[in-house]
């Protein structure tokens, strides 16, 4: 009982979030990270922005091309909004992340709340900052936060969802939250994405051998 207690509170793998705009490269990057993973340290389990366990609704649904095309929300829907997204961290964390971790299961998460803090109108979040930030503070935060950068240039030679001053913007936040983000790993992804699911995997990697859980895959 005690082993199985341990592993819920501690489980034996790092999990995972990778944040940056359109065009950086994350869906890309993710594929990439679940091919790479050693299949002797177990499963990989995608997840895109929150957990759903309480509203399905909402995930991918294709390419997003007008990001910022609805106007952001009243301050207090956007509280309403931020609550929900808050009880959904937690209850399904504990429901379904959690139990997948404790059975080694590697979690990747496709963007996390942190990113309400870079790029709030695609959230369509119009409440006060300070709350954005303490609803962060609030919800399960990951081992492990790799923002990929790549400059505006680069980003806007893959897609032209935003204007070239907003991809200005978002870079110098995205860089901002990787330097105050505790487990941030800032990661090149301006060259090839072979390169970029290399870099990712070596940060894993790097992170499960200090729980003794990566060994199998150098040895």
């Amino acid at each position: 009982m005690v082993p199985r207690l341990r592993r819920q509170v501690q489980p034996p793998l790092p999990w995972l979030a990778v944040l940056g705009p359109d065009g950086s490269g994350k869906s890309t990057v993710l594929a990439g990270v679940r091919d790479g993973w050693p299949p002797s340290l177990g499963p990989v389990h995608i997840y895109h922005l929150r957990p759903r366990r309480l509203n399905r609704r909402g995930g991918p649904a294709g390419p997003v091309v007008d990001p910022h095309g609805q106007p952001p929300r009243g301050a207090v829907l956007s509280a309403a909004a931020l609550a929900f997204v808050v009880a959904d961290w937690w209850f399904g964390y504990w429901t379904d992340v959690a139990p997948r971790r404790t059975r080694h299961g590697l979690v990747l998460f496709d963007r996390h709340l942190l990113d309400v803090l870079v790029d709030p109108l695609r959230y369509r979040y119009g409440g006060p900052t300070w709350l954005a930030r303490l609803a962060c503070r609030l919800v399960p935060r990951p081992d492990l936060v790799v923002i990929l950068d790549a400059c505006p240039a680069v980003v806007r030679a893959r897609k032209h969802e935003v204007t070239p001053a907003e991809s200005e913007r978002q870079w110098s936040a995205y860089r901002r939250l990787a330097a105050t983000t505790p487990g941030a790993h800032l990661v090149d992804a301006s060259g090839p994405a072979e390169q970029v699911v290399q870099a990712v995997l070596a940060v894993l990697l790097a992170e499960a051998q200090k729980t003794g859980a990566g060994r199998a895959a150098t040895a």
